[in-house]
């Protein structure tokens, strides 16, 4: 859904990290206390509203974990980097090393979580049918006295909350995945992506509101305190998430039109591939004292990786210093030159190397983006005019 913050891992799963973050124990406490009694009440062997409660909590939070397994799925799909799933005090959230680039892409990852929730309702659903009936699934679900056995309501529970989430999520109202489905379809229809960002995140703003008014509403009108500061505090933060998606999206519009060959050296030092590794580094690295690193290409420019300074030198002093440098590469992150200075913004591997390799849509190299290049993009683009 949304989120954000340090986190603490749990396990890895599928290859993608899932870790929780601290307000996450807060709410599964609250979660099997609010929901203990209810079980209690509802389980026709009293005694096992705890291990209910407990029970549930954990088909609920995985389902959670499922749902954004859906969106890293698609987004790996999609040749998106995923940083990893992080359960918190609301929901999920599944962090990107970037945004969408094409309204296409944004509706099929902002999907696919919704998509495998609306499954397991269903898979919950016709088992909660298939034990206790249309009539007695719902008393169950909704906590009716003695309904059913712990399996029973648990199982009638589990479809409940799974639709519910569904439906929530469902809203046209960024941050929420309807939103961002929102913001993908507007995206399509006008061509105009920040704009289309704005547009759903004034609808999340406006849910946002209505939310908070309904805590407030419940508080001053039943006794259910609990409930009312659930809607609060939720509409809260939903509306400071779509807040943020507007500054945001302010923020990057000042950036449109500089790409990565705007501001990359067009004439970095290049190894030839051909060469041997004695040549390089007699050549490159003591020409250039403190250079961790070069780019080699081959005679038609094309990229082929790094080669680093410790490499080149244990092969020329300790090996056969013969054989070919490009042999001795690393590979390295490429970014296009047309990247938008946006997603330079926040590319990881800039900020692990210092650099980035710009090539063409051929491989050939073009240029070098530093970290130093950014920055001052940056400072001249958002300098007061």
């Amino acid at each position: 859904m949304f989120g954000g913050g340090a986190s603490l891992q749990l396990f890895r799963l599928f290859g993608f990290r899932v870790g929780v973050h601290p307000s996450w124990f807060l709410i599964l406490f609250f979660w099997i206390f609010w929901l203990n009694n209810s079980f209690d009440d509802a389980i026709t062997t009293s005694g096992q509203g705890f291990i209910a409660a407990v029970i549930a909590a954990v088909i609920f939070f995985g389902s959670i974990v499922l749902h954004e397994l859906g969106h890293a799925f698609a987004a790996r799909r999609e040749g998106i980097g995923v940083g990893g799933i992080d359960l918190f005090f609301f929901g999920g959230f599944m962090s990107a090393d970037r945004d969408s680039e094409t309204p296409g892409e944004e509706f099929r990852v902002a999907a696919a979580g919704p998509a495998v929730t609306l499954i397991l309702a269903i898979v919950f659903t016709a088992a909660a049918f298939g034990m206790s009936g249309v009539e007695g699934a719902v008393d169950a679900a909704f906590f009716t006295e003695r309904s059913g056995t712990l399996i029973e309501v648990v199982v009638a529970f589990s479809a409940l909350a799974n639709t519910a989430l569904f439906v929530l999520n469902m809203i046209p109202a960024f941050p929420l995945d309807g939103g961002r489905i929102t913001r993908a379809i507007a995206w399509q229809l006008t061509g105009n992506r920040h704009g289309a960002t704005k547009f759903s995140a004034y609808l999340g703003q406006g849910f946002a509101a209505l939310m908070m008014a309904y805590g407030v509403y419940i508080l001053i009108t039943s006794s259910d305190a609990f409930g009312g500061l659930w809607y609060i505090v939720l509409g809260w933060m939903l509306g400071g998430a779509a807040r943020a998606a507007i500054s945001q999206s302010n923020f990057v519009t000042r950036l449109e039109g500089i790409t990565a060959g705007d501001i990359m050296d067009a004439e970095p030092v290049t190894i030839p591939a051909e060469i041997t590794a004695e040549r390089a580094y007699d050549e490159f690295f003591l020409r250039y004292q403190g250079w961790p690193w070069f780019a080699v290409v081959e005679a038609d420019g094309r990229f082929v990786g790094l080669a680093h300074r410790a490499a080149v030198e244990h092969a020329t002093l300790h090996e056969d210093g013969s054989v070919p440098v490009r042999s001795l590469v690393a590979d390295s992150e490429q970014v296009r030159t047309d990247t938008p200075l946006e997603s330079l913004i926040t590319s990881e591997p800039l900020r692990r190397l210092g650099a980035l390799m710009a090539v063409d849509a051929e491989g050939r190299l073009r240029g070098v983006v530093t970290l130093d290049q950014v920055s001052r993009a940056l400072q001249a683009r958002l300098a007061p005019s």
